[in-house]
């Protein structure tokens, strides 16, 4: 069967909530104790499930030479970068957690650990999926070198296909429609329940809390026919 033509133009998406989030859920401040960051967060690269609030972060007193990665609320991220239509791949948002050097996209920055960070054994988390809380790694150190983890976890096969949920899902969840238009290009990103490809409608797509999509119709049979609690088929945290 033929391949569908691949489709760039941008789509538009439409609110499903009443406004996007402007702080982060469940992160607390390592340093004050702060819950639910607000503002900017800042999350070490080299230690397991470690963050800073903007205040804490200003003043340095805790971890003053560790890498930290900057992360924006949902809100911000997409006052930000909603208005391009950025991809994963295009956003040069990432810090290098061996030296501390910013301004890397997820290429640029494989490249960087490859060249001159390949020996290298320290732990460290990988600054996208810190960004975007995907995965066990989210706040986990890795097991492996972060350009293997970059290679097979965001692109092995030539897209991530859960950064470009998470994308999805912040204009989705966007009240500002004149500026939540992005590149859904979901090329290769496939419904979990039913093996089948996303396409490109935005009105077949949900998203849960955790970030994960999939066809409407497929998602909302699976919550509703659970007994053991409404949880995500792909993850299983939670859907509240």
């Amino acid at each position: 069967q033929a391949k569908p033509a691949r489709d760039d133009s941008f789509i538009c998406f439409h609110p499903t909530r009443s406004a996007m989030s402007s702080f982060h859920k469940d992160i607390n401040c390592d340093a004050c104790g702060q819950q639910n960051l607000a503002g900017t967060r800042y999350a070490c690269l080299v230690c397991h499930d470690y963050d800073l609030c903007e205040n804490c972060h200003r003043r340095r007193n805790a971890h003053p030479f560790h890498p930290m990665q900057t992360v924006l609320t949902q809100r911000d991220f997409v006052l930000q970068y909603g208005a391009n239509g950025s991809s994963p791949e295009e956003l040069t948002i990432y810090r290098c957690p061996y030296c501390n050097q910013d301004g890397f996209s997820l290429g640029t920055l494989l490249k960087h650990a490859r060249a001159l960070h390949h020996d290298c054994s320290q732990k460290v988390r990988c600054p996208a999926c810190v960004t975007f809380r995907t995965g066990r790694y989210g706040t986990h150190l890795l097991d492996w070198s972060l350009a293997m983890h970059i290679e097979n976890a965001h692109m092995r096969f030539g897209t991530d296909v859960e950064l470009k949920f998470k994308l999805l899902q912040y204009a989705a969840t966007s009240h500002y429609k004149e500026i939540a238009t992005w590149n859904a290009d979901s090329d290769g990103a496939k419904c979990t329940i039913c093996s089948l490809a996303l396409g490109q409608d935005a009105g077949l797509y949900q998203f849960l809390d955790c970030g994960h999509g999939f066809h409407r119709a497929c998602i909302e049979t699976w919550l509703r026919d659970r007994t053991d609690g409404a949880t995500c088929p792909s993850c299983r945290e939670p859907n509240v």
